[in-house]
């Protein structure tokens, strides 16, 4: 990388910082995962080891052997007089038993749902979800990603868990993640923590890895994700390399993709042929003969359901989060997204990118020979229908 890339790489991380929506920190350590059985095991881990506080926010967190799994650590650490705090998405985890959250409540767990889907009830709502998928542990440790709580990420129960990406962040990135936590405690009610983190965010930690933070809140910050990604693409000069389980943007930052690779940049986007909402398919498939006019590369997944959302930007910055490549996540859901800038870390997305290209095939011109007529016309209408967001 030559010096102009480099502080043009600076210069738009920097610029997602200036109006609170994004937090900008230094010396992290960094830790990928491509597998749920061994997220949820260190989660279980640094909880059991918490010493002030957990806090959690998750979109969707189920009564299987997973989320009890991970029920039973928070309660058996709040009934040792840590602080619990727990924010569940009514919609997202719809489908798990109240009894759960209840059980966790009698442990001392301070439980709350965000945006219940009943108007006679405070704070409910449907739209601007919160999507998050954010552990904290004594503001020292997060996890966060795309990885919910739930049997599927996990092969101990599913024969074939879905394929995600997930991120622990030992450093002041910690301390960031429990900013945007408390914004979330905020608006179902919760009292202020008073808990002080192991890192503050204006010292640099010990790690090598410096990390943006970007929350998107909703619709007060509902620019924040959708920054995110335009100013990636607008900075970026050589390559973006791209895995989404939903391509289904905004016509803004499908414009900004347009003319970047009509300009000369490379885009490569992973997709699966066949995800866990086949609408999402349907409407991205609408797209493809347009923007591969334009220069854009599809690669459709084979493998197993991919759920990961990650981006490489030049071989040098990497963004990996909680955010889906469509119109909900960027510019309604609460989100987070974490841009890490170290070359070991953009190192091993590129290797999975790589390993996940060998259970994949290239988009071509005849793709829609091998769909049926009636997926083709939901593709065309989807695709009519994006174009006016």
């Amino acid at each position: 990388m030559n010096k102009y890339e480099k502080t043009k790489n600076q210069s738009w991380t920097e610029d997602l910082a200036r109006d609170g929506s994004a937090l900008l920190t230094k010396g992290n350590s960094v830790t990928l995962y491509f597998e749920g059985d061994e997220v949820f095991a260190a989660m279980c881990h640094e909880i059991a080891a918490a010493k002030v506080f957990v806090n959690l926010e998750m979109y969707m967190f189920l009564s299987d052997g997973v989320g009890r799994m991970i029920a039973d650590a928070l309660s058996v650490k709040s009934g040792r007089g840590v602080p619990v705090r727990v924010v569940y998405d009514a919609i997202g985890s719809a489908e798990a038993d109240e009894g759960m959250f209840e059980e966790m409540t009698k442990a001392g767990v301070q439980v709350e749902i965000f945006r219940p889907v009943a108007p006679w009830r405070k704070r409910s709502g449907i739209l601007g979800r919160n999507h998050r998928k954010n552990l904290i542990i004594d503001g020292r440790v997060a996890f966060t990603g795309g990885m919910n709580l739930g049997e599927v990420w996990s092969g101990k129960y599913a024969e074939k868990s879905w394929r995600d990406t997930h991120v622990k962040l030992e450093g002041p990135a910690a301390a960031a993640c429990q900013h945007f936590f408390k914004e979330a405690w905020k608006k179902v009610g919760g009292d202020a923590p008073e808990e002080e983190c192991f890192y503050r965010l204006d010292r640099p930690g010990e790690g090598e890895s410096d990390c943006v933070v970007v929350g998107g809140s909703g619709f007060s910050k509902r620019k924040a994700i959708r920054r995110l990604y335009s100013k990636g693409f607008t900075a970026a000069t050589r390559k973006v390399v791209m895995t989404v389980p939903y391509f289904v943007p905004p016509k803004r930052v499908l414009d900004i993709m347009r003319r970047r690779s009509l300009e000369g940049l490379e885009m490569q986007v992973l997709v699966p042929q066949n995800s866990d909402v086949a609408l999402a398919d349907w409407l991205r498939e609408g797209l493809y003969s347009s923007l591969m006019d334009d220069g854009i590369k599809f690669y459709e997944y084979r493998g197993r359901v991919l759920h990961a959302k990650s981006m490489i930007f030049d071989d040098r910055l990497a963004v990996v989060g909680s955010a889906n490549f469509d119109y909900l996540s960027i510019s309604m859901n609460w989100e987070l997204g974490i841009v890490v800038d170290d070359p070991a870390i953009v190192r091993q997305l590129m290797d999975q990118f790589k390993r996940d290209l060998e259970c994949s095939e290239a988009v071509d011109w005849d793709w829609a020979e091998s769909r049926p007529w009636w997926r083709r016309a939901f593709a065309w209408i989807g695709a009519a229908m994006i174009r006016k967001l």
